[in-house]
């Protein structure tokens, strides 16, 4: 397997010393030694005291526009704010640790598994991140006509009646547009995605877990 490329940010030197001491331990893990060096997998931030603005700040510049394979973030600190979950997720953060929790072995083995597509997050931060999708989707996007994956609630539900099998006709009939309407909202979602086939654009919202 090869070597899961690694970036140390820490707020300072003697912090990012003792993470990469960590993470060298492991022979499964490449240390880069700046942002320079190369895209990194995981991205290690370590913070010494609450989570703040300059964190998401740094993480943030690796998702930007036209980042296709956008890196993963563990952060490890003092505390957590409930009210910047939702902020950490959009900078790429799938793992939130608490420093008194690290141990030996533990940072590497938590790389590791955020590598490998694994969120490592307290039952508590949990709950609370899904009580805010929930306000958010209904109190923010819902009221917009949008979802939690960005698609428009009629771009979700024309789809979900293609991948039954109804044709234009029947799908405007169903959801009281015209077939133009129908036609004009999956052309937006097809062009948008750059998909050329309905069957194409079903598959795609099927992996996005959109229907």
């Amino acid at each position: 397997m090869e070597a899961v490329k690694v970036l140390v940010h820490a707020s300072d030197e003697f912090t990012a010393a003792g993470a990469k001491t960590m993470l060298g331990a492991s022979e499964q893990l490449h240390l880069l030694p700046s942002a320079q060096a190369g895209t990194p997998d995981v991205i290690v931030a370590v913070v010494d005291g609450v989570v703040g603005s300059s964190t998401f700040a740094f993480l943030r510049q690796f998702q930007g526009a036209g980042v296709t394979s956008a890196p993963r973030a563990v952060v490890v600190a003092d505390r957590f704010r409930a009210e910047d979950l939702l902020v950490a997720v959009e900078c790429g953060v799938t793992a939130l640790l608490s420093r008194a929790e690290i141990k030996e072995g533990t940072l590497p083995s938590a790389v590791l598994a955020v590598a490998r597509g694994s969120a490592l997050m307290s039952h508590r931060l949990q709950g609370i991140l899904l009580d805010q999708l929930t306000q958010l989707r209904f109190q923010v996007l819902a009221p917009a006509g949008l979802t939690l994956f960005g698609y428009e609630t009629r771009e979700r539900d024309v789809l979900q009646l293609i991948a039954e099998g109804y044709q234009t006709d029947e799908i405007a009939k169903k959801l009281a547009y015209s077939e133009g309407t129908v036609k004009n909202v999956l052309y937006g979602l097809m062009n948008r995605l750059r998909l050329s086939t309905r069957s194409q654009a079903v598959a795609y919202a099927m992996r996005a877990g959109l229907i």
